[in-house]
C-alpha cells in the first residue's frame, strides 16, 4: 500500500522538486518504507512505499525497459502471479516480482483497456507517457483505493490523499458549499464532488486520459456496476445448492488470493458473521498462527468481544490452526483525543463513529509487526445485511399506498424524517433543494428507479455506501501504516452475489437476511453467531456524544467564528437542535453526529491542532 502524487504541468516553477517533495511527504504515513521521485519536463511524480511485495525491489516510481513509460502505483493486484507468468511465456523480460512491474510490462505491450481488463485487484495508478506527453489514471472497480484529481486551465493534480494537492498551493481550498445538504442526509458527499469546491475523487471503475498541460482531458467508465448486474440476471441463479457452492467457491479463492504477501497477515474478528466467515475460509485453506485483533468497548454495553473470542477458540479446536487472539480497548478520553488527528487524515468529516476503533486495531496490529489485515467489510452490502434493507422489504406496500417516492426512502435512509430540518440547517427552503444540491446518488437512483427494490437497495449500496466504508479502511488502515484487505469486495464475487434470485439474498418467508451467507457458515462458524443479531461496529463514542461534556465541545466548535455552522449554515437553527437533543426533548442523534465531525474535521483539516 502506497501513495501516490503527481502534477502535470508546462510550469517549471510548479515542478520545482523540493516543493513537491513537501507535498509528497504529507502521504509518508502510507508510505513509511521507501519513497521516490520523477521529474522531467512537464511532469512530476512521487511516491511512498508500504512495502508488501518483493521488499527489496518494486521501488517507485518505475520506468519501463524501453524508457518510455512511468508508473506510479498504490494498491494490490492479486493475479498478478498469474498475469505475471503469461508475460515471462511471451519472452518479456521482468526484473522483480512486483505486481508494479507487472502492471507496467501490461500497459506497454498491450495497451490501455486490455491491461484494465486483465487486472483484479484494488489499485490507483498513474502512468506517465513520455513520448506523447500523456498521463493515464485509473481506479478500481469497487473504489477501495482512493484517487483525487484537480485541474486548471494549465495544470493537472493527483493524489491519493486530497491533502497533497492542497499543499501546493495551486488549488484553493474553498469548501464546496452545495455538498453539504448531502453531507447532513447521507454522511458523505457522492459521487466525485468532495469537500472542496475545486477537488475531486475519480469514481470507481473509471480511468482519465490527459494531454498536453491537461486542456483536455477525457475521462471514462470501464466497468458499470448496472451492467454487469443486467447481464447476471440473465443468467440468474435460482437454485439454492448452485448458490452455495458458487459462492463458497468464489469467495475461498477470493480469501486466499488476499493472503499473499511478503510480510505477515492479520485478521479483524468481529465476533459477527461475516469476519467468521472468512476466518473459516483461512483456516479451512491450512493456514497457522494467524494474529486475530477485536474491539472491545468500556463505556458500552455491547461489546462482541466475546463472541470473537468464541470463534477463535472454537476454531481452534477444529482444526487446531494456533490462532491468536488480541482485544484491543481505549478509555473514552483516549478515543475523543485521537478525533482531530484522525480527521485531518480522513480529509473529509469522518462517517463513522467506528472509524477511531478501526485505527486503534490497525495501530495495535502494527505495533506487533502486522502490515496487512483481512477484513469482512462488504458482505452486508452483497447480500442483504442491514436492518434498514429489512424494514424497507417489509414495509413496501405501505410506501407505495403513501405515494413515497423509493429514491426518496433510500437516499435519506433512516433520515427521511429529517429532511426538512436539513433543509433549514442548510438556509434553503425545501422546494429548492434540487439536484445540484442532492448530488450524484441521488441522479443515480432516479435514473435505475425501475429495477426490483431489493437489487436496487443492494447496487446503491455497492456504488456509493461502499465508498464510505472503503474511504474509513484505506485512511484508518493508511495512519497507522496497515494494508486492509477485503474478500468480499472481490469485483468477481460482487458479480456472483448481484446475479443471485433475490430470496437467496433475503428470505421473505422467514424474514432471514445474507440467507446465502448463513448457509455457507453453517458446519464452519459457531451457531451463536450465525443466529446472532447484526449490531454494527459499537463505540463508547455514541455515549460520549450524548453527554454534557459533548454538549460544551460542540457548542464551542460552531460558535467559533471560523466554524462551517456560523459561516455557511443556520446558527440558529443548530442551536435549537442542540438545546433539544441534550435536553433530552428530542433525539437527533445523526445530525448532532455529523456536526460533531464537520467542525472537529473543520478545525484541524490543514494540520492537526486540538479540539
Amino acid at each position: 500500500m502506497c501513495g501516490i502524487f503527481g502534477v502535470f504541468s508546462s510550469n517549471q516553477a510548479l515542478l520545482d522538486r523540493t516543493s513537491n517533495r513537501l507535498s509528497l511527504h504529507l502521504l509518508d504515513h502510507r508510505g513509511p518504507d521507501d519513497s521516490g521521485i520523477y521529474q522531467d519536463e512537464d511532469i512530476f511524480l512521487g511516491h511512498t512505499r508500504l512495502s508488501i511485495l518483493d521488499l527489496s525491489h518494486g521501488h517507485q516510481p518505475m520506468v519501463s525497459d524501453n524508457g518510455r513509460f512511468v508508473i506510479v502505483y498504490n494498491g494490490e493486484i492479486y493475479n498478478y502471479l498469474t498475469l505475471r507468468d503469461e508475460l515471462l511465456k511471451k519472452r518479456i523480460s521482468l526484473s522483480s516480482t512486483s505486481d508494479t512491474e507487472v502492471i507496467l510490462n501490461l500497459y506497454q505491450h498491450y495497451g490501455l483497456h486490455d491491461t484494465l481488463d486483465m487486472i483484479e485487484g484494488m489499485f490507483a495508478f498513474g502512468i506517465w507517457d513520455k513520448l506523447e506527453k500523456v498521463l493515464f489514471l485509473a481506479r478500481d472497480r469497487i473504489g477501495e483505493k482512493p484517487l483525487y484529481y484537480a485541474r486548471t486551465s494549465q495544470d493537472f493534480l493527483f493524489s491519493s490523499e486530497i491533502k497533497s494537492i492542497l499543499d501546493t498551493r495551486i488549488i484553493g481550498d474553498e469548501l464546496n458549499v452545495d455538498g453539504f445538504y448531502e453531507y447532513f442526509c447521507r454522511s458523505k458527499i457522492s459521487g466525485e464532488r468532495t469537500f472542496y469546491k475545486d477537488i475531486y475523487e475519480l469514481n470507481p471503475g473509471h480511468y482519465f486520459l490527459v494531454n498536453s498541460n491537461g486542456k483536455t482531458p477525457q475521462k471514462r467508465c470501464y466497468w458499470n456496476i448496472v451492467d454487469n448486474y443486467k447481464l447476471g440476471q440473465e443468467n440468474m441463479i435460482v437454485d439454492k445448492l448452485e448458490a452455495i457452492d458458487s459462492i463458497k467457491d468464489c469467495l475461498l479463492k477470493s480469501v486466499s488470493s488476499r493472503m499473499i504477501s511478503d510480510v505477515p497477515v492479520g485478521l479483524l474478528t468481529s465476533g459477527g458473521l461475516d469476519s467468521s466467515v472468512v476466518a473459516s475460509m483461512l483456516v479451512k485453506s491450512g493456514y497457522q498462527g494467524i494474529e486475530c485483533f477485536c474491539a472491545s468497548n468500556k463505556g458500552n454495553d455491547i461489546d462482541e468481544s466475546p463472541f470473537a473470542r468464541l470463534l477463535v477458540s472454537y476454531l481452534n479446536q477444529q482444526y487446531e490452526t494456533g490462532l491468536e487472539f488480541n482485544v484491543i480497548s481505549n478509555d473514552i478520553n483516549t478515543i475523543v483525543d485521537a478525533i482531530p488527528f484522525l480527521s485531518y487524515i480522513h480529509d473529509e468529516p469522518l462517517q463513522y463513529i467506528s472509524s477511531i476503533q478501526m485505527h486503534d486495531l490497525c495501530f495495535a496490529a502494527r505495533q506487533r509487526g502486522i502490515k496487512v489485515l483481512i477484513s469482512g467489510e462488504g458482505a452486508d452490502e452483497l447480500f442483504c445485511g442491514y436492518d434498514r434493507h429489512e424494514r424497507i422489504l417489509m414495509s413496501v406496500d405501505d410506501l407505495v399506498s403513501k405515494r413515497t417516492k423509493i429514491e426518496d426512502v433510500l437516499y435519506y435512509g433512516g433520515g427521511l424524517n429529517n429532511a426538512q430540518l436539513v433543509s433549514q440547517i442548510c438556509g434553503i427552503l425545501p422546494t429548492s433543494v434540487d439536484e445540484r444540491l442532492c448530488g450524484e446518488s441521488y441522479q443515480w437512483l432516479q435514473a435505475n428507479n425501475s429495477l426490483p427494490l431489493l437489487d436496487l437497495m443492494m447496487l446503491y449500496d455497492q456504488r456509493y455506501r461502499l465508498q464510505t466504508i472503503n474511504q474509513r479502511q484505506d485512511r484508518m488502515g493508511m495512519a497507522a501504516s496497515v494494508e486492509l484487505r477485503q474478500p468480499f469486495l472481490n469485483y468477481r464475487l460482487v458479480n456472483l452475489a448481484n446475479s443471485l434470485h433475490s430470496s437467496l439474498r433475503f428470505d421473505t418467508s422467514i424474514r432471514t437476511r445474507k440467507y446465502i451467507l448463513k448457509k455457507i457458515a453453517e458446519h464452519n462458524v459457531p451457531r451463536e453467531i450465525i443466529d446472532r443479531k447484526k449490531i454494527g461496529f459499537p463505540s463508547d463514542l455514541t455515549v460520549w456524544l450524548n453527554s454534557q461534556e459533548s454538549y460544551k465541545v460542540l457548542n464551542s466548535l460552531v460558535n467559533n467564528k471560523d466554524s462551517i455552522s456560523s459561516n455557511y449554515l443556520s446558527l440558529g437553527t443548530i442551536t435549537n437542535i442542540l438545546n433539544s437533543h441534550y435536553n433530552s426533548t428530542k433525539q437527533y442523534d445523526f445530525l448532532v453526529r455529523s456536526l460533531f465531525f464537520m467542525e472537529v474535521w473543520n478545525k484541524n483539516r490543514m494540520g492537526c491542532k486540538d479540539t
